[in-house]
């Protein structure tokens, strides 16, 4: 991410001078779009965007269709059915919308778009959709995942938040420092995403679950991998609010264990002030300024081995095949996605907090997002981690979800349970979970072959 204050200036003189040219602004004619997504209105209106889109382009018209994420594949599959499918489109899993050809190719676009910059974007957020070096959609929202902290827990300890290059063996102490059992306190409230989370600090090629980065195998063969998912076992057993419920291993749920209801009934600890750190996600943040009332901030996840790996969720968009309005389609995609004066729009209309951090490096739009009152301060350390962010591999990875439901998450649930140790359960669960992906992977790339080419 060097000079990329360079890289924008250049951006921003482009735009005055409006060498982009993918739409004539002068054009009278009102061209309406199509645009389809799962966001709920009520969490996610779309309409503060949509309206800022519309006035700096007073030509286009965009029209939003909420389709709920559960049905938003067989909408999508009708609509293909039909030849009618949506302008923009929101896109649940990249491999599939790319094989049945419900995205077109946009990489011309980009190739002649001079402020289209690939450093710009961060971690390996622009790879689910580069698929045979082409370009099929670009993401548009960015979540990043991190540690909530209550400060008044950590107030009430005497005890300061840690900067924010800890290590895990960093905050595997300072919850030690704070557990009691006997008071039900704790550090931690619940690491369930820990084992998703940590192997990627402890090895260089791996993304979430100890996945390669590639998604073509499970790498829980190797030290580091290894030594991540005990360590996140032991956490959930050992070190957290939730060992309550595990501790006896009769449940795997153990919100509902008998002792742990005993202790905190079915309110948070972290939110009855019994817990210091608990899990969280930057969407979150409007609604955490309507219901939390400790005093709060973020920190990072902890460095590891190898680095700091900071989970990332990020949704991506494209444009459907079958638009009659091309130009006018990826002018919307463009400001959606890397536009410099999209997103300084958007991180001023967006309240009470922006639902989406930007998906590019943006001096400006992320000045304003941190200008924000409800972003806390802890969110420029988030920010600093970005460049070493892993994106969230299931829309990208096929049939990775029947992976972890069938294979790898019955074994792990031994785990919790105290009911088995890694060496017995896991090499069998390995060669299986392996196998599976490397046939879908095959099945998946000859489908791409035969709908984009090699």
């Amino acid at each position: 991410m060097k000079n990329k204050s360079i890289v924008y200036l250049l951006i921003s003189l482009l735009i005055v001078l409006g060498a982009t040219g993918f739409v004539n602004a002068e054009d009278d004619e009102i061209v309406e779009l199509w645009y389809m997504g799962w966001a709920w209105p009520g969490d996610q209106p779309q309409e503060p965007r949509l309206e800022a889109f519309m006035e700096a382009h007073p030509n286009i018209v965009v029209t939003y269709e909420f389709v709920d994420a559960g049905e938003f594949n067989d909408r999508i599959t009708a609509l293909a059915a039909a030849g009618t499918l949506p302008d923009v489109l929101w896109v649940m899993d990249n491999n599939l919308y790319v094989a049945n050809g419900w995205v077109a190719d946009i990489t011309d676009y980009l190739n002649n778009d001079p402020t289209f910059d690939e450093a710009l974007f961060w971690g390996n957020s622009l790879d689910p959709m580069y698929i045979h070096e082409r370009y099929f959609g670009l993401p548009f929202q960015l979540q990043a995942s991190f540690l909530v902290a209550n400060l008044d827990v950590l107030n009430y300890f005497g005890l300061r938040l840690p900067p924010p290059t800890w290590t895990w063996d960093d905050l595997w102490n300072f919850c030690q420092r704070l557990n009691r059992p006997a008071q039900n306190y704790y550090g931690m409230e619940d690491p369930w995403m820990f084992w998703a989370f940590m192997p990627a600090a402890f090895h260089s090629d791996c993304t979430w679950d100890g996945l390669t980065t590639d998604g073509t195998r499970l790498l829980m063969d190797d030290p580091g991998v290894i030594e991540a998912l005990k360590t996140a076992i032991k956490w959930e057993r050992e070190n957290s609010a939730v060992s309550i419920g595990l501790a006896d291993g009769t449940i795997l749920t153990p919100w509902d264990h008998p002792a742990f209801v005993d202790a905190y009934g079915n309110v948070s600890p972290w939110m009855q002030n019994k817990a210091a750190f608990h899990v969280g996600w930057s969407w979150s943040l409007s609604w955490w300024t309507d219901n939390y009332e400790s005093e709060w901030d973020i920190i990072p996840y902890p460095v590891g081995p190898v680095r700091q790996a900071t989970p990332l969720i990020v949704d991506h968009m494209g444009i459907s095949p079958t638009t009659k309005h091309p130009d006018e389609a990826f002018a919307f995609l463009r400001w959606m996605s890397y536009d410099a004066e999209g997103w300084a729009d958007r991180m001023q209309v967006e309240v009470p907090c922006p639902y989406s951090m930007p998906t590019v490096d943006v001096p400006e739009a992320w000045e304003l997002y941190f200008a924000n009152e409800n972003v806390p301060k802890g969110m420029r350390d988030i920010y600093e981690t970005l460049d070493g962010g892993i994106v969230d591999p299931n829309r990208y990875v096929p049939e990775l979800g029947y992976v972890w439901d069938n294979i790898v998450t019955p074994a792990r649930d031994q785990l919790r349970l105290g009911a088995a140790s890694f060496e017995d359960i896991f090499p069998v669960a390995l060669e299986q979970a392996n196998n599976y992906l490397q046939e879908a992977r095959a099945k998946m790339d000859a489908a791409l072959d035969k709908a984009i080419g090699k």
